[in-house]
C-alpha cells in the first residue's frame, strides 16, 4: 500500500510475492514517469488485486501478471508497452485532460471495463476472447479480440466512432446489451461461421464492415443507416 505520494522519474516494479497478496497504490498524487511492472500471485484464484492511480502523469504498464483484478486510474493516459496479464478484471479509467487509454497487448481472463475523459479515444487487444463489462468511451472506441469471441457484459456507450474485430477465424462478435452507439459501428469477422450481433438502445449507424457470417442488428428506438459499404456473406437481420 502507499500512505503518501510516490513520485518515481524511473521505471518503478511492484511485486508481492505471498498467495493472494494485494497491491494497493491509489493516492491520487502518484506520479510515475517510467514504465510500472506489477507482480501479485494467487495460487488457486484471482484475489490478488492491484489497484494503481498515477494521477496526471502519463500511465505507461509495461509486462505484468496480475493474478486477481487490476484497476488503474490516470488523468493523463494509460497505455502498454509489454504483455499486461491479468487473471481477474480489467477496469481502465482516464479522469482529466481528454485522456487516452491504449493498452495493445493485453492478456485478460475476464472482463474489461473501459471509461475515458472528455473526447478521450480508447483502443484494446487482446489475445484471446474480450468481454466488455460496463464502459463510457467519450471519444473513438477501438477493440480487438485476437483468438476468440467477443461479448459484452454490461452496456457500452460510445460517443465517437466503434471498431469491433475478432481475429480468429469463424469467432463471433455479440454486442446485445442496451448499449449506446452515437458514432458509426464497424464489425469485422472472418469465416462462414463468424456471426456478428449488434443492438443500439437508440439508432444505429453501420460503418464499413465485412461479417464471414450472419449479421444481426437492431435499432431499439431509432433509425438504421450506414456511412460505409457493409459486406456480409451469411444472412442479414
Amino acid at each position: 500500500t502507499d500512505s503518501g505520494a510516490l513520485t518515481i522519474s524511473g521505471t518503478s516494479s511492484f511485486t508481492t510475492s505471498a498467495n493472494n497478496a494485494t497491491i494497493a497504490l491509489d493516492t491520487t498524487t502518484n506520479a510515475f514517469t517510467g514504465a510500472v511492472t506489477i507482480t501479485t500471485n494467487d495460487n488457486s484464484g484471482t484475489d490478488a488485486d492491484v489497484t494503481i492511480d498515477g494521477r496526471t502523469t502519463a500511465l505507461i504498464l509495461a509486462a505484468s501478471t496480475i493474478d486477481g483484478d487490476l484497476t488503474v486510474r490516470n488523468g493523463n493516459s494509460i497505455t502498454d508497452n509489454g504483455t499486461v496479464t491479468v487473471g481477474g478484471n480489467l477496469a481502465a479509467t482516464t479522469d482529466d485532460n481528454n485522456g487516452v487509454i491504449n493498452l495493445g497487448t493485453l492478456a485478460v481472463d475476464g472482463t474489461v471495463a473501459l471509461t475515458t475523459n472528455g473526447s478521450g479515444n480508447a483502443t484494446v487487444v487482446n489475445d484471446a476472447g474480450l468481454n466488455f463489462a460496463a464502459s463510457t468511451v467519450g471519444g473513438a472506441l477501438n477493440a480487438t479480440a485476437t483468438t476468440g469471441n467477443m461479448t459484452d457484459s454490461g452496456a457500452l456507450a460510445v460517443t465517437g466512432t466503434s471498431s469491433f474485430t475478432t481475429s480468429a477465424n469463424n469467432a463471433d462478435i455479440t454486442l446485445n446489451n442496451t448499449n449506446a452507439f452515437t458514432g458509426a459501428v464497424a464489425l469485422n469477422t472472418t469465416g462462414s461461421s463468424g456471426h456478428a450481433t449488434v443492438v443500439d438502445a437508440s439508432g444505429l449507424n453501420l460503418g464499413s464492415s465485412t461479417v464471414g457470417g450472419n449479421l444481426i442488428a437492431t435499432a431499439t428506438t431509432g433509425n438504421m443507416t450506414d456511412s460505409g459499404a457493409l459486406a456480409i456473406s451469411g444472412t442479414s437481420s
